[in-house]
C-alpha cells in the first residue's frame, strides 16, 4: 500500500532527527568536540559562518564545473559505444569485459593511477568519467535493446539505414530510458569529484580541495573539515532530490510497456 507524501514527509524528518541525535550523543561520547568530533551545532555554526563568504561559492562553482565536464565526456563515449552494443550483441559482448573490469576496479585505486599517470590536475575528471560512464552506457543499451521487436522488424521493411533509423528512430524513444540512467549517475558524479579532489590534495579551488586544506592547516581543528562537508552533503541532498523528481516525472509520463 502506498504511503501519502505527508506520512513520507513525517518518516524523513523523524530520521533526520535521529541522525542528529546519534551525531551528537557520539560527539559527547568522543569527547573534545572541537576539535576532534565536532556535534552538529558546531559544525552548521561552521557551515552557516562558511555561506556568508565567497570562497566556499567558489569552490563549489569549480567542483561543479570539473564534474558537468568529467559527466558530459562519459556521456558522449555511452553514446559513441553503447549505441552499436544495444543493436549489436556481438559488439556487447566484446566490450563487456572491459565494462566489467571497470565497475569492478575500486575508486582508490584508480585515484592513485591516474595520479601516477597524469598527476593531481587532471585526476578528478577521469575519475568521474570512468566511474559515470559504465553506468550510462548500460542506460544506453537498455534504453535501445527495450524497444519492442515489432519496431526493428518494420525499420527493416522501411528500408532505411542502419545509422539513420537509430539516430532518427531508437535514440529518441529510449531518451527517457537514457534519462533516467543519467539521473542515478549525476549525484554519484558529483560525490566522486569531491573524494577525488580530496585524495589528490589538488590545490585549486574545489570542495574536495577545501577539505583537504582545512585539515592541513589546522589537523588537530576538524570543525572547518566538517563544516565544509556539511555544504558538500546539503549540496548532494539538493541534487539528489532534484534528480528523484526527474526520474519520477520520467516513469510518470512513460508507456505502461516502459520497464527499467
Amino acid at each position: 500500500m502506498r504511503r501519502s507524501t505527508s506520512t513520507e514527509i513525517i518518516y524523513k524528518i523523524a530520521g533526520f532527527l535521529f541522525l542528529l541525535l546519534a551525531w551528537q550523543l557520539l560527539a559527547e561520547a568522543v569527547g573534545e568536540r572541537e576539535f576532534i568530533f565536532p556535534g552538529p551545532r558546531e559544525s552548521f555554526a561552521r557551515a552557516w559562518e562558511m555561506l556568508q563568504g565567497e570562497y566556499v561559492y567558489h569552490c563549489i562553482l569549480e567542483t561543479f564545473k570539473r564534474m558537468l565536464c568529467g559527466f558530459v565526456i562519459s556521456l558522449l563515449l555511452a553514446l559513441l559505444l553503447g549505441i552499436p552494443a544495444g543493436n549489436h550483441e556481438e559488439f556487447r559482448l566484446f566490450l563487456s569485459p572491459a565494462i566489467t573490469t571497470l565497475k569492478a576496479i575500486p575508486t582508490a585505486s584508480l585515484v592513485y593511477l591516474f595520479l601516477v599517470l597524469s598527476g593531481a590536475r587532471n585526476t578528478p575528471l577521469y575519475i568521474v568519467v570512468l566511474i559515470s560512464f559504465p553506468i550510462l552506457y548500460e542506460s544506453v543499451i537498455g534504453g535501445i535493446r527495450s524497444l519492442p521487436e515489432s519496431l526493428g522488424k518494420a525499420l527493416r521493411i522501411d528500408g532505411g539505414g542502419e545509422l539513420s533509423n537509430t539516430l532518427k528512430v531508437k535514440l529518441p524513444l529510449a531518451v527517457p530510458y537514457i534519462l533516467v540512467g543519467m539521473a542515478s549517475s549525476f549525484t554519484l558524479s558529483f560525490k566522486i569529484e569531491i573524494m577525488a579532489e580530496v585524495i589528490t590534495g589538488y590545490s585549486r579551488m574545489g570542495l574536495g580541495s577545501a577539505i583537504m586544506a582545512a585539515q592541513r592547516s589546522d589537523p588537530t581543528n576538524m570543525t572547518e573539515v566538517f563544516g565544509y562537508s556539511l555544504v558538500a552533503v546539503a549540496l548532494m541532498l539538493v541534487i539528489d532530490l532534484l534528480m528523484s523528481l526527474l526520474k519520477k516525472r520520467i516513469l510518470r509520463n512513460q508507456s505502461p510497456g516502459f520497464e527499467l
